[in-house]
Parts: C-alpha cells; sequence; structure tokens
C-alpha cells in the first residue's frame, strides 16, 4: 500500500498520543500529516491541505460535532476516507452519519490490531464497523424496515414533508395533490399509529429511523 496520508482529529490528548505511537509504530506506510483537536482546526487545516487521503475522527468535540468536519470535507475532497473513532454509539448519530458519508466507524475501546484492520479496510474501499456499531445498525434498520412497511409510498412522502414542517398547504401543493387528500393521508397515518398529533408522527418517525435529524 502506497503512503496514506492521515489527519488525526481527536481533542484528548493522552488518546491522540496513544493513536499517534500506535500508527509510527506500525509496519504499515501511514503518515500522520497533522493533529488537531476541534472543529475549526480541522477545517482550517484541511481548507488548505488537499492531500488528505484518510481522516480519523472523533465526533464530539469541543467546539461542535465531527459531522461538521465530515461534510466540509466531502465538499473539498470526495475521495478521503473517513473512519470514526469514538465512544458516541448514538443510533441516530450512527444512521445520520452514514447519510453524510463515512466509511467506517469503531469504539474507542477496540484494540490496535481491529483499529488498523478498520483503517486498511477503509483506505482499500471497504466499508468497517466494529461489532458493536454493526449490531446497532442492523437493529435500526430493521426497526426502520418494520416501521416503513405500515405505509404506503405517499404516506411516507407526508412523514417526511410534516417532518420538514411543512403545512397541509404545502404538502398538497409538493406533490401536486388537494389539501383534503393531504388530511385523508395524515388521518390514515394517525389511526395505523394511535397518535392524535404531527408532534407524536414526528417523534415516531425519528426514533424508528424513517426520518433523520
Amino acid at each position: 500500500m502506497s503512503a496514506v496520508n492521515v489527519l488525526l482529529v481527536e481533542d484528548h490528548v493522552l488518546t491522540r498520543m496513544g493513536m499517534v505511537m500506535a500508527i509510527n509504530n506500525n509496519k504499515e506506510n501511514y503518515k500522520i500529516i497533522a493533529e488537531v483537536g476541534s472543529v475549526e482546526e480541522s477545517i482550517d487545516f484541511l481548507e488548505q491541505n488537499h492531500n488528505v487521503d484518510l481522516v480519523l475522527l472523533d465526533l464530539m468535540l469541543p467546539d461542535g460535532h465531527g459531522i461538521e468536519v465530515i461534510k466540509y470535507l466531502r465538499k473539498i475532497n470526495s475521495s478521503a476516507k473517513v473512519l470514526i473513532i469514538s465512544a458516541d454509539n448514538d443510533k441516530n448519530n450512527i444512521l445520520q452519519l452514514m447519510d453524510v458519508g463515512i466509511d467506517g466507524f469503531v469504539s474507542k475501546f477496540v484494540d490496535i490490531p481491529t483499529l488498523f484492520l478498520a483503517m486498511e479496510s477503509v483506505c482499500n474501499g471497504l466499508e468497517f464497523y466494529g461489532k458493536d456499531i454493526s449490531e446497532i445498525i442492523h437493529a435500526v434498520l430493521t426497526a426502520k424496515t418494520a416501521a416503513e412497511e405500515q405505509f404506503t409510498d405517499r404516506e411516507l412522502e407526508i412523514i417526511r414533508l410534516c417532518s420538514k414542517g411543512y403545512m397541509v398547504k404545502e404538502i398538497a401543493s409538493e406533490l401536486n395533490i388537494s389539501n383534503r387528500t393531504v388530511e385523508n393521508h395524515k388521518n390514515n397515518i394517525f389511526k395505523k399509529l394511535g397518535f392524535n398529533t404531527t408532534t407524536e408522527l414526528i417523534r415516531y418517525s425519528y426514533e424508528h429511523g424513517i426520518i433523520h435529524n
């Protein structure tokens, strides 16, 4: 494998030192070209350096969330790989990260061989998710499929527009249907779920992965 330029984004100094030592001592040709500890530092570096091949990214940073780094990276360097290394395994965060484009996710508690297996996999164009993360993804996607199967395609469209704050008239205009048809679909959705309000519907949809933040 040719030299891989690595940007390490981790705000905990001891954790960062340990990762740097492990990477520098590894026989594979990984080169840490920068270590940063915040969203701002990450974006500043990426703005000036477009030669990053792999970003090792923590999510919970002092000035924001790692997803901000990913969104910026995808605008300027779509080929760079992103491997999340984080203790934050919230299911909604994981699905949102997959939507914006990550290549892998491992827990901070994995051992060194697993970390390098993950790095090698994503650098070779393969996705890699640690066992615990894979189990979460499987459970969420299974629940999402079961939830979505309750609804027609039109009902799912209406649910997603409701989540964006669209009112009945706006939904009708967007879908080119009448206000009454929208109301009928919403009533059918409420009956299926036993809900009475759009707020309850949106909360359910987020919790079951039908819609994301």
